[in-house]
């Protein structure tokens, strides 16, 4: 037997031994939660571990193993460009750039819209939010040419710095979207990003939102509660780390009770 058959053979048998002793030994320990991933991921060729290199290289602490988020991303951007639905792309909240590069990867012939201060939380935002006056993390470990230096240079890029919805100006009135990525952390620029994206959403359209369901911000879900109370879409809630929700744009109109449609 060669030694490179010999290696594959130990190889295998690492493997099986993984997958029979291992992996349900973390799963039960109630530390982790182990997932299959889906089916046509799994089965085709889809080359899921490029994926989570662009995720995992940027990504601090235990963000590294949301990978139920990363997957989230992967299936709904599946869906944008499955459905050929028109629009760009956005995102409010960019930090070090790491979802920022995964979009434009994954939607590469779309426009990407990325809105942040790239210094950290303006403080008129903090002022009076439940989560920011607690004392956490203020996310100015970043700036605007290391995000683009990470994404790429690209003339698909829009990168608007500063306070939002301010450098939302720099969007034209025609402007339409089919993913939209929140991850401002604070009350206030997610409910004024919920108003300025929603009526600009393609219908079909995705809506993400990161740390909804998030003890550290608390904001988050009370701007997405408050916008869509008398909407007639619902966020749904992912297993991801800090509980972030999708939003699929109504593709049509709803009817109310107790009226007919003529």
């Amino acid at each position: 037997m060669s030694s490179t058959t010999s290696s594959h053979g130990r190889r295998k048998v690492l493997r099986s031994l993984v997958k029979r002793a291992a992996i349900p030994l973390a799963d039960a320990s109630g530390s982790y939660a182990v997932q299959h991933l889906p089916e046509w991921m799994a089965k085709s060729g889809f080359d899921f571990a490029r994926w989570r290199r662009i995720w995992t290289a940027r990504n601090p602490g235990n963000d590294r193993a949301d990978l139920a988020r990363l997957v989230a991303f992967i299936e709904h951007a599946a869906i944008v460009e499955g459905e050929a639905l028109p629009g760009s792309v956005a995102e409010l909240g960019v930090y070090r750039g790491t979802t920022a590069r995964l979009l434009h990867e994954l939607l590469p012939g779309r426009t990407l819209w990325l809105f942040d201060t790239f210094e950290g939380f303006d403080e008129r935002d903090v002022a009076g939010d439940p989560g920011a006056t607690s004392g956490s993390f203020r996310f100015t470990d970043t700036s605007l040419e290391a995000v683009l230096r990470h994404i790429g240079r690209s003339t698909r890029v829009r990168a608007c710095k500063g306070r939002f919805p301010e450098t939302a100006v720099a969007v034209p009135a025609g402007e339409r979207f089919a993913f939209v990525h929140l991850d401002a952390d604070l009350q206030k620029p997610t409910a004024d990003a919920l108003e300025f994206f929603y009526p600009r959403m393609v219908p079909g359209a995705v809506l993400m939102v990161h740390d909804y369901g998030s003890r550290a911000w608390p904001g988050v879900a009370a701007a997405v509660d408050a916008f869509f109370a008398d909407k007639p879409e619902s966020p749904v809630r992912i297993p991801d780390r800090s509980g972030s929700v999708v939003v699929r744009k109504s593709k049509a109109p709803v009817q109310r009770a107790g009226r007919s449609p003529g």
